[in-house]
């Protein structure tokens, strides 16, 4: 089963791929629909949805799962239900995640903590060696925007 555009299927394809491709154990590859619907269902005890129904979903086959449904997703994915509702929380928790993936590498995790209490010149000095490190490896430029 191919993945459409997700943004043509609408804002629940497109987050919800979103939370497939970020959300997951490092080290491994994103969850299939399968695993999590499997996941759901065993959480709750009974039947939520089948793997073909959450794939539909994602590609945006299907375009307006119940409100319980949704909330089954987003303890999955461990997001708050209003991700699949509200620009400013989606935004928000998109924030959240890629702040939690970058600091799952251990590399990461070190250099952030060693950086912590460093004068803010310093830290200034050292984003831009990274901003030019990027700038070589042919890296997008890391947000500046303080989030």
């Amino acid at each position: 089963m191919p993945d459409e555009n997700p943004t043509e299927g609408g804002v629940v394809a497109e987050r919800l791929t979103h939370l497939f491709n970020t959300v997951h154990p490092a080290g491994r590859k994103p969850y299939s629909t399968a695993e999590v619907a499997k996941a759901i269902n065993e959480k709750a005890g009974e039947r939520i949805l089948s793997p073909t129904y959450l794939w539909q979903l994602k590609s945006g086959k299907r375009t307006d799962p119940t409100h319980s449904r949704l909330m089954a997703l987003a303890d999955f994915f461990g997001v708050p239900v209003a991700y699949f509702y509200e620009d400013d929380t989606a935004r928000r928790t998109d924030e959240q995640l890629e702040l939690a993936t970058a600091l799952s590498n251990p590399s990461i995790r070190q250099l952030a903590l060693a950086a912590n209490g460093l004068s803010d010149g310093t830290l200034n000095a050292l984003l831009a060696m990274i901003q030019s490190a990027r700038h070589i490896e042919g890296l997008d430029p890391a947000s500046d925007d303080g989030a």
